[in-house]
Order: structure tokens, then sequence, then C-alpha cells
């Protein structure tokens, strides 16, 4: 009897586990809004690939800046993107003096460091920016296009 109920109490702990483990698998690879944007506590949008495109798409102000080196951007960039170096910081600071803003900023770089940072120095410089999550190497893992 008493490995009858120990039996049944093991089944019945297996059985819960196994559900709570599904559910918990469920609400992890749901996509969910907030997947598609975030804003840290510094006020950065950081946008999904898909969603930053989307929405740069429909944006009729929008511009993509590419921040990585000029040897990165000419390995594939996005289309139409224009690219102006994060790093070298005396050219990234004149550069975007000459850059309007009225127009909305779509920044990437290779992994999201570089375009946070830009993000950053563009808002603080009264910029509207949103920024891709996981930059190109996230977007080209996930099969979107890059032009050369």
């Amino acid at each position: 009897m008493k490995k009858i109920l120990l039996s049944l109490l093991a089944a019945i702990g297996l059985s819960t586990t196994g559900c709570s483990a599904q559910a918990s698998q469920a609400s992890q690879s749901a996509p969910s809004d907030s997947s598609a944007k975030s804003a840290p506590s510094d006020g950065i949008i950081v946008l999904a690939p898909q969603a930053f495109i989307n929405q740069a798409k429909a944006d009729t102000t929008s511009f993509l800046l590419d921040v990585r080196t000029s040897k990165e951007y000419a390995e594939g960039h996005l289309a139409g993107a224009r690219q102006l170096d994060y790093l070298n910081t005396e050219a990234f600071d004149a550069g975007i003096k000459q850059l309007d803003k009225s127009r909305t900023y779509y920044i990437y770089c290779r992994s999201g460091k570089r375009s946070h940072g830009a993000c950053l120095k563009m808002k603080k410089q009264g910029f509207k920016v949103y920024d891709m999550e996981g930059g190109i190497l996230n977007w080209t893992k996930l099969g979107m296009p890059v032009e050369k």
C-alpha cells in the first residue's frame, strides 16, 4: 500500500513539474510586445530587428544609421543605411552636427553596444532615436538581408 501511495505521489509531482515547465517554456517562447520594444532606465527604445525595420519603413522621417567602422559597413549593411563611425569620436561628433533633428534615427552597430552609446549621445543633443536589438549580428542570424 505504501509503495502504491508513494508511486502515486511521485507521478503527481512529476506531472505537475512537467506542466509548469511547459507553461514556463510557452511564456518564454511566445512573442510579446515587450520583446519588440523595451526602454531601459536610460530611455532609449530598443527594437527587435523586424520591428526596427518595419517601423523605419513606415516612418516618413526615418534615417538608417550604421555606426560601425567603414570596413564593417563595406562587409554588409542594411539597405539604405548611411555610415558614421561611433568609435571615431571626432568624426562622429562632427557628423551628427550635420544631421537634421527633425528626422528619426534608426541606429545599429555590430552587436548593440556602440549603437546604444550613439543613441544616448544623440538623444542628449535632441535627436529622436531607436536602437536595434543585437545589432547586425542579430539581424543576419535571423536571416535578414544585407547589401554590400
